[in-house]
């Protein structure tokens, strides 16, 4: 299973904001769309990404400060990418290794949409749940074994 089938079951519209965003603002964004990380755009680039538990560790680093600060000053740039042709098997090993919850999916050096672990999960179950529907109506059809 691919990357590109689960991006082709979801919305592709990938919620972002501007590097000089302030803090407060992008937690508001989030809040308002319901997202665990939202990333951030510059020139029509991925410049970052900003999570749920990037609030929590600097607000207790930061205290209130951390509101009044850009978005740029705190997101995280080192970011693993991957791309629509990668196997989700390796898509969750490298979020399970690296304690990745959102994985930016680019293409051709263009972000084309977001996969959470949850929704690759969630693919990974469908996908067991169908080849095991599968097998048990061979093995009770005429040509199966049973």
């Amino acid at each position: 299973m691919y990357i590109k089938q689960i991006l082709a079951k979801k919305d592709r519209r990938v919620l972002s904001v501007e590097p000089e965003t302030l803090v407060m603002d992008v937690v508001k964004f989030m809040t308002k769309y319901d997202i665990g990380s939202v990333i951030i755009l510059g020139e029509g680039k991925l410049k970052g990404i900003f999570t749920e538990r990037d609030v929590l560790h600097l607000s207790a680093e930061l205290g209130l400060d951390l509101f009044k600060k850009s978005v740029s000053e705190v997101m995280t740039t080192s970011i693993t990418t991957m791309t629509p042709e990668d196997d989700v098997d390796e898509l969750l090993s490298i979020m399970l290794k690296k304690r990745i919850r959102h994985m930016p999916i680019l293409e051709n050096d263009t972000l084309i949409g977001i996969i959470s672990i949850g929704d690759a999960v969630k693919a990974k179950i469908e996908k067991t749940e169908e080849e095991n529907k599968n097998l048990k109506q061979y093995m009770y059809s005429e040509n199966g074994f049973i």
